[in-house]
This record gives C-alpha cells, structure tokens and sequence, in this order.
C-alpha cells in the first residue's frame, strides 16, 4: 500500500474514529437527557398524583362549604319567616293592648254591675223579709180576730 494511501485510510479512520467519539458523546449526552427527562417525567407524575389529590381535599372543602352555605341560607330562611312572624304580632300588639283595656275596663265594669246587684238583692231580701214578717204578723192578726169571732158567737161574714 502506498504512503499516500496509507495516510489517506488513516485520515479516514481518524475521522471515523473522532466521528464515532462524536456519536458515543453524543449518545451518552442523549442518555443523559433521557434519564433527566425520565426523572422529569418521574417528578411531573408525582406533581399530578399530588395535585389531583389537592384537587379532592379542595373539592371535598368545597362541598362541605357548599353544605354550610346551604345550611346557613336554610337557617336565614327560617329567621327571615320568624323576623315576618314577630313582627305581624308586633303590629298586632297595639290592637291587642286596647282590646286589654277596654276587657279590663269591661271587667271593672261588670264587677260594678255585679257589687249593685248584689246590693239590690241584700235590699230586695231585706224587703222580702219586711213583707213575710208583716204578712206574718197580718195572718195571725186575722187569725186571732178569727178565734175571737167565733168564741163570740159571730163569725166575719155574719155581723
């Protein structure tokens, strides 16, 4: 083999050979950022398992918040219906205190009645007893006159 063409097959296998040194760094560089981009990956995943298992808690609060609020309106509702209610019976309340007086007066009223009534009968059996005594007293009066009559001899109609 001629020099030349010696020093032509070894320029050729040095370049293959750079060039192949080339590739091998270069593959080792490719694997390096491969397993940086696995690990990556590795990280992105465990990132998503921890997210999505944010997103439950978050979702869980949520709807526990969302069960409060809805207690909360349920709880308002029922005390806005109650506030309604008080506050018709508090405008009542002044209609009610009138119809209070005027019972009381009412009341204060028929136990006046009730006291002159009972006066009236205390004198109306105080009288009742007056007339019993006295028409009492008239029939033995008439009696009397009666048995005087007949032991005289006469008797009323006969004079």
């Amino acid at each position: 083999m001629a020099p030349a063409a010696q020093r032509q097959l070894e320029t050729v296998i040095r370049d293959m050979r750079a060039e192949a040194a080339a590739i091998r760094n270069e593959m080792a560089a490719t694997r390096i950022a491969a397993a940086k981009k696995e690990a990556e990956l590795q990280e992105l995943r465990h990132q998503v398992a921890e997210l999505r298992q944010a997103r439950a808690e978050q979702q869980q609060a949520f709807d526990a918040k969302q069960t409060e609020l809805m207690t909360a309106r349920a709880e308002r509702d029922q005390l806005v219906q109650a506030k309604a209610e008080f506050q018709a019976q508090l405008a009542e309340l002044p209609q009610l205190r009138q119809t209070a007086v005027e019972a009381k007066a009412a009341e204060t009223s028929v136990q006046a009645r009730m006291k002159e009534l009972e006066s009236s009968m205390a004198t109306l059996t105080t009288e009742l007893e007056q007339v019993k005594k006295t028409l009492a007293r008239l029939q033995n009066e008439s009696d009397t006159k009666s048995r005087t009559s007949a032991k005289a001899g006469k008797t009323p109609r006969n004079p």
